[in-house]
């Protein structure tokens, strides 16, 4: 028996060397996950308010897009052209459909109007976050932020859509175009959308819309454009990129990443992708160009490695029993 004494003896060794090794290697995977919690739980909401104070730093911006859209709809009952009303020397580039939901509102003295436009976007937002089953301090996610200080419906907007079902989908329509492409993965609210859409197309001042180049010009001229379109030869890999995370939320990412002429506040549309994913969030709430469509090569690049591992490592074979 002598001859398998040794084997087992070097077994018994290897046994000793690799327990405090291994219990080493536990310690060092709890240590890493600690520090990542805790880099996400206050690092990531610190890194947040910091953007923030940007906008905090311009109290003129307070409210700024809630007075421009309820100036540009009481220009509309008035028979003006909503297209022509400026602030700031930037005009009014929404859809026609936005004008109605600030119909309501003209009752209203302006500042009244201004007030409950910035209370709706702050009601919005923290139904969102708690919808998305994340802490109320993403509420302070700067694009989301940006969107709520400035009074923008954008949050509104973004609040109706992850509510889900067709109503609210077809009230974001309404209130943003670019609500359709998120609708994309959800073709019956989608079709809700359109139908509603061209059934209130002839109550608006579509004409006027025409004339003005349906906005587009002036919102190209005037928008901070984040997106791939910024740098066309980036869209072939967006759109890739896209397609391979087309079950990962692309549906979220998509306008951030590819619609032209994007505001900064577009890229919380990309939040209900992202809250997972806190590297992402904390990329894109720079206030920097080109950061989604960066963002979304490099996650589909990551889910194609981690893909091409998962074979690999379910054909590897069983280590031999000792």
């Amino acid at each position: 028996m002598g001859w398998d004494a040794e084997p087992a003896e070097k077994a018994g060794r290897s046994r000793e060397v690799e327990g405090p090794r291994s219990g080493l290697v536990r310690i060092g995977l709890r240590e890493a996950a600690s520090l990542r919690a805790a880099l996400i739980r206050i690092g990531l909401p610190a890194w947040f308010v910091a953007i923030d104070l940007i906008w905090i730093a311009k109290p003129d911006n307070l409210g700024i897009d809630a007075r421009h859209y309820q100036a540009a709809a009481t220009a509309w009952l008035a028979g003006g052209d909503p297209w022509s009303v400026k602030i700031d020397w930037i005009p009014f580039v929404a859809g026609p459909h936005t004008l109605l939901f600030y119909v309501p509102t003209s009752l209203l003295q302006p500042a009244a109007s201004e007030a409950l436009w910035l209370t709706a976007g702050i009601l919005a937002a923290a139904w969102l976050v708690r919808r998305l089953g994340v802490p109320l301090w993403w509420m302070a996610f700067p694009p989301l932020f940006h969107a709520v200080w400035n009074g923008n419906p954008h949050s509104v907007m973004l609040a109706l859509l992850v509510a889900g079902s067709p109503v609210p989908a077809v009230l974001a329509a309404g209130l943003k175009y670019y609500a359709l492409v998120p609708l994309i993965a959800r073709p019956r609210n989608l079709a809700a959308a359109l139908v509603a859409l061209a059934v209130t197309l002839p109550l608006l001042p579509w004409q006027l819309y025409l004339a003005s180049d349906l906005g587009i010009s002036l919102h190209l001229a005037t928008a901070w454009n984040g997106s791939a379109t910024r740098l066309p030869v980036l869209i072939p890999a967006v759109l890739i990129g896209l397609w391979v995370l087309r079950r990962q939320g692309a549906e979220w990412l998509a306008v951030p990443a590819l619609w032209p002429g994007t505001q900064f506040y577009y890229q919380s549309l990309a939040l209900p992708a992202v809250v997972n994913r806190p590297w992402l969030a904390a990329a894109l709430a720079l206030p920097a160009p080109l950061l989604a469509p960066i963002g979304v090569v490099v996650l589909a690049a990551v889910e194609l490695w981690r893909g091409r591992r998962a074979p690999v490592a379910a054909e590897a074979p069983d280590p031999a029993p000792a």
